[in-house]
Formats: structure tokens, sequence, C-alpha cells
């Protein structure tokens, strides 16, 4: 199972977490001296403390794609059913009282259907004098 990340795919992205790691905490060192300087700054403190984070962030992604991948190769493994795609709730109408598309293309909305029949008979009435 875990031959899947030691492929050249893989490699490639091992090498490009390791690059942003390190390119992000020498970055936040470089902020970290630079705020200490003569001319540093809280604004340069501030990245200082960013700049970890950002690499914290990109460790957190490449676990989590990582993780993913096995899991779609488990389900593939094991003949089961795909996982189901994470669906966005509705959106609430805005405060402008316009409604959202419904949510896919397969769903019946009757107002949506009220007003496309009202728009068809009044294309179909007669507006010649």
């Amino acid at each position: 199972m875990l031959a899947k990340l030691v492929t050249p795919r893989w490699l490639v992205l091992h090498v490009l977490a390791v690059l942003w790691v390190v390119i992000c905490c020498a970055l936040g060192w470089w902020q970290w001296e630079r705020s200490q300087s003569a001319g540093g700054s809280f604004l340069n403190l501030g990245y200082a403390l960013q700049w970890p984070l950002f690499a914290l962030f990109g460790i957190y992604m490449w676990v989590r794609t990582a993780r993913m991948e096995l899991a779609e190769e488990r389900v593939a493994e094991e003949g089961g059913p795909a996982p189901e795609p994470v669906v966005a709730a509705p959106a609430k109408p805005t405060s402008y009282g316009r409604r959202p598309a419904p949510a896919a293309a397969h769903e019946a909305d009757p107002e949506l259907d009220e007003y496309n029949r009202y728009l068809r008979e009044l294309g179909s009435r007669d507006t010649t004098p």
C-alpha cells in the first residue's frame, strides 16, 4: 500500500514538500534576523512568525494528500464503492431577494418551473394589435 508513495510523481511531491518547508523556515529565520537588526520593525517580527505557519500548512496539506491517495487505493483494492463526494449545502437567498441556482441540474424547483410556465404563456400570447 505504501508503494504508491514511492512512485515518480510522489517522489517529486516529497521533494517539493521538503523544499517548501526549508524555504519557509529560511524566510522565517531571515525575517527574524531582520527584526532584530537596527532597521527591523514589528512587521518583520510578524513575518518571522508567519513563515513557520506557512511551513506547517504545507506539511498538513502533504499529509492530507497522501492520506487521501492511500484511502483511494484502499477502496480500489477492496472493491467497495467509491466514497461519496462532499456536497456543499445549498446557498441561502441573497439580501437582494435573488435565489441562487439549484445545487444540481436534476433537482426540480417548483418555483422555477412555475416561472418558466409563466414565461412560455407570455411568449405564446399574440401581442400584435
